[in-house]
């Protein structure tokens, strides 16, 4: 963590530089309010590296929340400065120039849009409904009804009150299995039991599942596991449990998140182990936290892998960006007529607490005979 500090630090005062001088060229020179700028915007980028001081330890304290809307903002704002000034090179091949009060024309758009995307990080996630067609689906399944939550982040901010609106929407679904795939909590024990104790209200008659996600493992994942069985959550690291419905048998499968180990921990993705004993099915469902696994789901024969992770970019424009990482990083997908695969875009928000462009959500996946 802490060789990643020299270059963090270089690319803090190179943003707050290209920043703070685009703003401070439409003031007058000399005028205290170019200070008032370059402090502003030199405070802002330090926020980063104070967290990277502290590794990200102190995510549970409100202010740091606050700070991490401003990290949002000049984020926001900085990309929006890039794309203008690349469009600028346009204007004066064509004779034309932004006008000198551009920057801050366009700080006040990025502060209003970062405002909405808080509305949105706030609010109760809406219900997005899938309908996943399975060839060959066996007669029995035909209609169950699955409730993916993924990435809420519970936190000093989406806490107890949250959760409890967010269980409340779950069960008047009316789910038949509940599948929750990691970064459920984003804090320590300590801070959070309390934010936590409405999972307990999740009931569906084929159970209510969980995998680790990456953040887990930040907070200590062993802990938090125990604390999420106590309240009935059914933990699937590295095993499967076998549901039946009438002469039709499904199996739920679930791993260890992929970056477990380089988080410190001995926990490593296990199909193998996973699959030991495991029956023939007519339907195999695959719960892990990250898309990448979907080799690992292929492996266990999975027909549906459920994961999240990738909040699908959480916020504008970064949809695009995270799209270059992950294959599959938001909705449902084909896997080569395999399996399907679905990413939700996240119950909550990590770091910068916007969703704008990106809204939450609480997916319900319906399976039906194609």
């Amino acid at each position: 963590m802490l060789r990643a500090v020299p270059a963090a630090v270089c690319l803090a005062i190179l943003a707050a530089w290209y920043s703070s001088s685009r703003l401070c060229a439409a003031l007058e020179p000399g005028s205290a309010w170019r200070w008032v700028v370059r402090a502003a915007l030199a405070l802002t980028w330090a926020f980063p590296l104070a967290r990277l001081l502290s590794r990200g330890r102190r995510q549970f304290n409100r202010l740091w929340h606050a700070g991490f809307f401003i990290l949002g903002l000049a984020i926001s704002f900085l990309i929006g400065l890039a794309a203008m000034d690349l469009l600028g090179l346009i204007l004066r091949v064509l004779g034309l120039a932004w006008p000198a009060l551009a920057p801050w024309y366009l700080a006040g758009i990025c502060l209003l849009g970062n405002l909405w995307g808080l509305r949105m990080a706030l609010q109760v996630p809406g219900v997005v409904r899938v309908s996943i067609r399975h060839k060959g689906l066996h007669p029995a399944l035909e209609g169950l009804r699955i409730v993916q939550l993924s990435d809420m982040h519970i936190s000093s901010v989406l806490g107890r009150d949250y959760v409890q609106a967010v269980v409340e929407e779950v069960l008047a679904l009316k789910p038949d299995l509940i599948a929750i795939t990691g970064d459920l909590v984003d804090g320590p024990r300590e801070k959070l039991q309390d934010a936590v104790a409405p999972l307990a209200g999740l009931k569906a008659p084929w159970g209510v599942f969980y995998v680790t996600g990456n953040h887990e493992y930040i907070w200590g994942a062993k802990a938090w596991v125990e604390d999420l069985k106590a309240l009935g959550l059914q933990v699937l690291d590295n095993a499967h449990q076998v549901l039946h419905k009438g002469e039709a048998t499904l199996l739920v499968i679930g791993i260890s998140d992929l970056s477990a180990a380089r988080m410190g921990s001995t926990d490593r993705p296990d199909v193998a182990k996973a699959m030991q004993g495991a029956p023939q099915a007519d339907f195999r469902l695959f719960l892990a936290h990250q898309p990448k696994a979907w080799k690992e789901a292929h492996r266990a024969g999975a027909d549906l892998m459920l994961a999240g992770h990738t909040h699908a970019g959480q916020f504008f424009p970064f949809q695009g960006i995270v799209s270059l990482f992950h294959r599959y990083f938001n909705g449902l997908y084909r896997h080569e007529d395999a399996f399907w695969v679905y990413v939700h875009a996240g119950s909550g928000y990590m770091g910068p607490p916007s969703r704008l462009g990106v809204p939450k959500e609480i997916a319900l996946l319906e399976l039906t005979a194609l």
